[in-house]
This record gives structure tokens, C-alpha cells and sequence, in this order.
């Protein structure tokens, strides 16, 4: 159907053939993610882009913007994940192991990682299809956080009900 390969054009890993993508009103063409992630889009995966034997921290920091600088602010990064998990309630401790943390606790890292690099626009690509029916409430309600913050969801889902 498509789906998956529009929000890869959204994300800079496709080109669009034809159409014209607006964001904040103004014509855009993403040739790259990094121009995506710099115009505030971020995107989490079916399959997460996790590193599995690093910290939730070192994930962040990898490919965050100025990542080999902010080797140097370990202690500064690491408050600042703590800071965006209190206020969207995302339930991850940043000097975690990935391989030590559940399907639902690893996405909520997909999305910290979203979060950290200033995303307004929050693309997720059958978030639902691993989780439990706790995990989904759980993530749904983090979505809602982050509506209320006047950012941008798109959801991309096979399940009708949660659209």
C-alpha cells in the first residue's frame, strides 16, 4: 500500500518521484535523514536502530549531533535524558543496557532519541505490532504528552482501532 515507503521519502531514505511536501507551510525536498532530523523529523522504526551492548545514553549520544563533543558531557546529556523521561513519563534509565530492557522499553529509547534531537514531527512505523496491550496504553499515553506539546504524530498502523 505505500505506507511505509511515503514516511521513507518523509524521512529522507527514498526520493519522491512527484508531489510536493510542506512543512510550517513552506515547500520542502528531503534529499537525506539528516536534513529530515535538522527540519525537527524523527522516525521510529518497526525494527529499532538500536545499538544492543551500549547504554541507553551511548544510543542517544551516537548519533546525536556534536556526538564526539558531547562525549565530554556525559553527565550534562545523561540529566537531560532524565529530564525529557520525567516529563514524558518514558519509564527508561539512561545508564541502561539495550539488551537488559523489554520491546516496549527499547522503543521508548527510539522515541527519547526523537525527543533529545528537538523532533516536532514524530513518525512511527507499526509501533504496536511487538508490544503488549500494557506497552501500547503506556505508549499511547506518551503520544498524548507529546501532542500536547504541539508537535505532529504520524501514526503508521494496520490496527483500526488505534487511529
Amino acid at each position: 500500500a505505500g505506507k511505509s515507503t511515503l514516511m521513507s521519502i518523509l524521512y529522507g531514505y527514498y526520493h519522491a518521484d512527484s508531489g510536493q511536501l510542506l512543512i510550517d507551510g513552506q515547500a520542502r525536498n528531503i534529499r537525506t535523514s539528516q536534513e529530515a532530523i535538522d527540519l525537527g523529523i524523527g522516525m521510529v522504526h518497526q525494527h529499532f536502530m538500536l545499538v544492543e551492548n551500549m547504554t541507553v545514553l551511548d544510543n542517544v549520544m551516537l548519533g546525536a549531533e556534536g556526538g564526539f563533543k558531547l562525549a565530554a558531557k556525559r553527565k550534562e546529556v545523561e540529566n537531560k535524558l532524565r529530564e525529557i523521561c520525567t516529563r514524558y513519563r518514558l519509564d527508561v534509565d539512561p545508564l541502561a543496557t539495550i539488551h537488559d530492557l523489554s520491546v516496549g522499553a527499547q522503543q521508548r529509547v527510539e522515541i527519547l532519541k526523537q525527543i533529545y534531537r528537538s523532533a516536532n514531527i514524530l513518525i512511527l512505523d507499526e509501533p504496536t505490532a511487538v508490544l503488549t496491550a500494557q506497552e501500547t496504553a503506556s505508549l499511547f499515553e506518551i503520544l498524548r504528552l507529546f501532542k500536547d506539546q504541539g508537535k505532529t504524530i504520524i501514526l503508521i498502523t494496520h490496527k483500526l482501532g488505534e487511529i
